[in-house]
Parts: C-alpha cells; structure tokens; sequence
C-alpha cells in the first residue's frame, strides 16, 4: 500500500511541477504593457522576455546534465530542491505586482523562468527511471502550456496587456497549483522510493551532445523570434523561421532512434496545437474556471486511456491527426462550446500521444522534448492572435470589472477603434494548421522505419 502511495505521490507531484514550469514559461511576447516606460525600455523587456523564457527551458536539460554527471540522488534531494523552488515561484508571484520600476519587474521575470527551469529539470532527474514518471510529467509540461491561456482576452491582434500583476499577459500560476505542487514535492520526498538501476543513465557524451542540441535549438528559436517580432510582421516571414526552426528540430531529433525521435516531434506537435488554442481561446466568453475543469479533465481521462488501453503504431497516426485538425476546426466554427470540447479533447489527446509513440524514451532525449527551447514562444510570434475588434462596450466593461484604469496616465491607449468585425483571418489558424502537419507526416514516416522499435520494446541509445 505503501508503495502505491508513493508512486502516485511522484507521478502527481510530476505533472503538477511540468504544468507549473509551463505556465512560468507561457505567454507570446509583448511589445507594450499598461504601465508608463519608454519606448526603449519597451524594447528593452520584450527582448528580455523572450531571452528569459529560452535559457530558463535551457536550463532544464542543463539541470539534468549536472544532476546525472554529478551523480546526484534520486530519492530526497531533487524532490526538496524542487519544493523550494517552488517557494522562488512563490515569491516572484508576491513580487511582481510590488515592482518598483521596469528593471526590478524584468529581473523578476529572469528569476522566475530560470527557477521554473531547474524545477523541471530535478524532478525529471528524479522520474527518469520511471516511464509513468516520464509521461506525467511531459503531460504537465505540455497540459500546463495548452491551458496557459484560459481567463485571457484578444483585442485587435494581440492579447490584451492589462495586467501589473504578472510578467505574462496570461498571468502567474495560481496559488492552489502552487500550494498543491509544494505540498507532492515534500510528499514525494518523504516517500518517493526510485528504482535502482544505474546502467540506464546517459552517458556523458550523451549528455553534452544533448545540451549542445538544445542550446542549437534555442539560438535558432530565439533568433526566429527577433525576426517575425521585430518590425511589421510578415507571413513570409513567419513562414520562413517556422520552417528554419522545424528543420533544426528534425535534425536534432533524427540523432536518435525512430521512436525517440517521434518523442520530439509529438511535443512540437503539440506545442502548435496549443499555440492555436490559445487563439482560439481568446475570442472564448466561457467562464476561466469551466474551461480549465474541462481542460484538466480531458488530460485525467486522457492519462487513464493511455495507461488502461493498448496504444501503438496506429494510435499516433490518429492522435497526431486529431491534435492537427481539431484546432483548425475550432478556429474555422468560432463556437465557444465547440472551442470548449476542443480544448478538452485536445488535452485528452496529450498523454495518448505520448504514450503511443513509446512510454518509456531514451533518457537522454526526455530533457528535449519536456522542454523544447523557446518552441512555444516562436510559433505564438510566428502565428499571433488573428486580426479583429472585439466589441468596444464589452472590452471596456471588461476592464471595468478587472478594477483597471485605462487612461492616458498608461501611456498605452488599450481599447481597439473601428467597428467590430465579424470574422477573423484565418493567416495564423492555418499556418499553426501547417507546422501540424508536417509533424504529423515527419511522425508516420518514422513509425515505418525498420529501426523503429515497437512502443513496449526497450529504446536505444542515442547514435553517435
């Protein structure tokens, strides 16, 4: 009994840890925000953002490296490190509100994604013997960066930036997910009882060709997003990088065997189908709390579907089809309870996807794919919210009811001109639609390769 206690205890604190370093990260960058700054400190802090969000998702798989290369111990240390940083996440929440000048909030914001960084990575150090440890916590990862934006509102082709409380326009982590993920890390601490199995640690030329692969990846993401980011945006240019940055990935990820491989491109396949939920979502008028029930249960159910059912080779062809069409349907109907349901199946989806490429990945690839450099930020720059006026009445009783004073004392005028329009362009639906794809085609072509092993069959090391 015990045993199965402890298990659960990890497996919770697993995914409740993934989707508070998802939403530490979260977020498309801003290129203003409702407090007075100039136009260079704007700059200045939309440059840092992104830098910020990249190197604290670098610093997971640097955090595994370290742990694995300096032999730290599975069983209490990673697990009382992670509650503590957890209190770091604490306190920048507290924190940000109170900041006292653009320089105090960015630096805040440095901390926060670093610590969410390391925070994922010690409790993969700590899962990474275990499969189901594995899977919880890369469905917290991606579960957490799908509803990242439940609660928030477009205006014109952006979100809209009303908030002082937070570094991102979709907010802090709430304090019950905070205090629930404190609360598994001491469990999960006290009782945690990791297999004892040293011979499957990566080795170290495995772990600095990783970290060599993730940092080649982040440069690329980061890069990318300077360029759609910086002036007028452009399709072409959005298509551009997003293709650039598909590339790198795919040739990152083909440095190990098919179904570790397909591990990495089902995580970039999700990101997208993420990324176009938050657009999706943010047309929504549905209540922030129902939204999020049906987007945490979508991923309970879809968790015990792919622990109870048989998954295979079929099974993520027709995950990774459904995470590609789902979004764009609910784009293209524009319905909020069809937006709804697609939000919940779509998390349903997440562990199914992941279990039926394989449960158990190579563990020098899990840190790559829990945490894919700067991917999310990229593809939201890439495809921003799609072009329309939400109707002036209702964005002003928004910001009424949000106790916000929009005024010329912001400098930043936030209510959208012009008569509200009735459709939206599609531009970003479809281009999210394409990176979709493509990872879908890339993941069938992998399952047929002779090397591709079986999903219950043990993973390969990494080629050389």
């Amino acid at each position: 009994m015990r045993h199965h206690i402890a298990f659960a205890a990890a497996l919770l604190a697993a995914a409740l840890v993934g989707a508070l370093g998802a939403l530490a990260w979260s977020g498309p960058r801003s290129d203003t925000w409702p407090f007075a700054a100039t136009v260079d400190d704007l700059i200045g802090w939309s440059s840092t953002q992104s830098t910020a969000t990249v190197v604290g998702q670098v610093l997971v798989v640097v955090t595994v490296a370290l742990a694995v290369g300096l032999r730290m111990p599975t069983r209490i240390a990673p697990w009382v490190c992670a509650a503590l940083l957890v209190v770091v996440l604490a306190f920048t929440k507290v924190a940000i509100p109170e900041a006292a000048s653009l320089a105090v909030f960015t630096a805040l914001h440095i901390l926060k994604s670093c610590a969410a960084g390391v925070l994922v990575g010690l409790v993969l150090h700590a899962t990474r013997r275990s499969a189901a440890g594995w899977v919880a916590l890369a469905t917290g990862v991606l579960g957490g960066t799908l509803l990242a934006s439940v609660g928030t509102t477009a205006a014109s082709a952006a979100f809209v930036a009303t908030r002082l409380d937070s570094t991102s326009v979709f907010g802090e982590p709430a304090w019950w997910l905070i205090g629930s993920a404190f609360a598994a890390c001491i469990v999960a601490a006290v009782l945690h009882r990791p297999a004892a199995d040293p011979d499957e640690d990566p080795t170290a030329r495995e772990l600095v060709r990783l970290t060599v692969y993730a940092v080649i990846v982040a440069v690329v993401c980061r890069v990318g997003v300077e360029i759609v980011g910086t002036g007028e945006y452009a399709v072409w240019k959005a298509v551009v990088v997003v293709i650039v940055a598909l590339v790198v990935v795919d040739r990152v990820a083909a440095r190990w065997e098919a179904a570790d491989a397909r591990t990495v491109l089902v995580a970039v396949l999700v990101t997208a189908s993420a990324v176009a939920m938050w657009n999706v979502g943010a047309r929504t008028l549905l209540d922030s709390w129902l939204l999020t029930v049906v987007g945490v249960g979508g991923l309970v159910l879809g968790a015990v579907l792919a622990w109870r059912l048989p998954v295979g080779r079929i099974t993520s062809w027709l995950a990774a089809l459904a995470l590609t069409a789902l979004p764009m349907v609910a784009a293209l109907v524009s319905v909020d309870e069809v937006s709804a349901a697609v939000l919940g199946v779509v998390a349903a989806l997440i562990p199914i996807a992941l279990t039926s490429v394989t449960a158990n990945p190579h563990a020098s690839v899990r840190p790559l794919a829990a945490a894919l450099p700067g991917l999310a930020i990229l593809v939201a720059a890439a495809a921003p919210v799609p072009k329309a006026d939400l109707d002036v009445d209702a964005l002003d009783q928004l910001l009424a009811d949000s106790g916000i004073d929009v005024g010329p004392a912001t400098g930043i005028d936030l209510v959208p001109g012009g008569v509200p329009l009735n459709e939206v362009s599609s531009t970003s639906a479809y281009l999210l639609l394409g990176v979709a794809a493509l990872c879908t085609l890339r993941i069938v072509w992998l399952s047929r390769r002779t090397d591709a092993p079986e999903p219950d069959a043990e993973p390969p090391a990494p080629r050389a």
